[in-house]
């Protein structure tokens, strides 16, 4: 789901915008800027507008919002910020010319009606009277409508991108030739936050807090960076298996032994909302799939695929499916079943998931 970020409230104030209905008709692409007039009711605190429209006078009153607020949400396409803007809201209905002629029968009925009917022949006059329209003129203002009416198509995949299988994997080289260009070790952190990691690891005792699938891979003496990337697919682990009643708390640290590395996962994995921490299925999910990922880059592409089902207590079948969005494949060896990352790519550019939560 898409996060929006408002930037400003706009509060009604003396000038602020109208949203306009006419009460026959719909504006369209061909409606021409026409000239309105804007008057303060003193008695009633608010505002009456009229124009006029293919000779009709149109008039009518802001409505008072005494249960609710009219907003309007106005979003950047690119930056994603929104505002929102209070505004009020007008029914402009056609107000017609009266004369000096001796009103017709059916105004006397009206009248009568009005002074002497019961009260519900008297909304029934009343409902009549607004229905009086000039035919012609609706019956134009429709043809012109029906003219206009055309099939917008809007591409909405940027809008759920957690039905993208990229959302839950670093960034990957799908035309890569080789196994090992399919990740790029540069994608998972910056040369900086290498570095600085790897200043704040170094004299402390991380090794201990390692569930034993990473312990027995950093025992083959790794890089530096691969080094960090083992503290990094081990702080993913342990966040997805801790509840969410620990992570909600403000002083939950899930990489003690790094602040650089406790703050990027934190940032990346979790979301804030109205000051507390949540973390959607999506999210919990691509944790996982980014420390298999980075298992992987530091296992030479391989990794056993039931030691780490009984780090994290899941199912064969659950990691499975975590899995197949990496890219890689499960290979079985006997009663071993192993996690491979090979060519061709086991992920397919049409799987989409059926829900949020795969």
């Amino acid at each position: 789901m898409t996060q929006l970020h408002i930037e400003e409230v706009y509060p009604k104030s003396i000038t602020n915008p109208v949203l306009i209905n006419f009460q026959n008709g719909y504006a369209t692409d061909n409606f021409t800027t026409e000239p309105c007039f804007i008057y303060d009711n003193d008695e009633k605190h608010n505002k009456t507008i009229a124009t006029t429209l293919d000779g009709l006078v149109y008039a009518g009153e802001e409505d008072t919002e005494d249960l609710g607020r009219t907003l309007i949400l106005a979003r950047n396409k690119c930056t994603g910020k929104v505002r929102v803007i209070e505004s009020s809201y007008v029914d402009l209905k056609p107000v017609f010319k009266t004369n000096t002629e001796p009103a017709p029968l059916e105004t006397s009925t009206l009248e009568l009606s009005r002074k002497f009917g019961s009260k519900k022949q008297k909304q029934k006059m009343e409902q009549r009277e607004k229905m009086k329209v000039n035919i012609e003129t609706v019956t134009e203002q429709m043809q012109n409508v029906t003219q206009e009416i055309t099939e917008d198509k809007v591409d909405l995949s940027s809008y759920n991108k957690t039905d993208s299988d990229d959302f839950y994997i670093p960034i990957i080289n799908r035309q890569a030739d080789k196994a090992e260009d399919v990740y790029d070790i540069n994608n998972i952190l910056t040369e900086e936050q290498y570095e600085k990691i790897s200043s704040e690891l170094e004299g402390k005792d991380y090794e201990n807090n390692l569930i034993p699938i990473i312990k027995s891979i950093v025992k083959n003496n790794l890089s530096q960076k691969m080094t960090v990337l083992a503290v990094y697919a081990n702080s993913l682990l342990q966040l997805y298996v801790t509840m969410m009643k620990e992570i909600s708390k403000k002083s939950f640290v899930i990489c003690p032994h790094s602040v650089t590395l406790n703050k990027h996962v934190l940032d990346h994995f979790l979301l804030t909302t109205n000051g507390k921490r949540t973390r959607p299925a999506p999210y919990k999910d691509k944790s996982l799939c980014h420390a298999m990922v980075i298992i992987l880059m530091i296992n030479n592409l391989k990794f056993d695929l039931n030691s780490l089902c009984e780090s994290i207590k899941i199912t064969p079948n659950t990691a499975s499916m975590k899995v197949r969005v990496t890219g890689a494949s499960v290979t079985t060896s006997g009663s071993k079943k192993v996690v491979q990352l090979k060519l061709p790519l086991n992920t397919k550019s049409s799987f989409r998931r059926r829900s949020a939560k795969f």
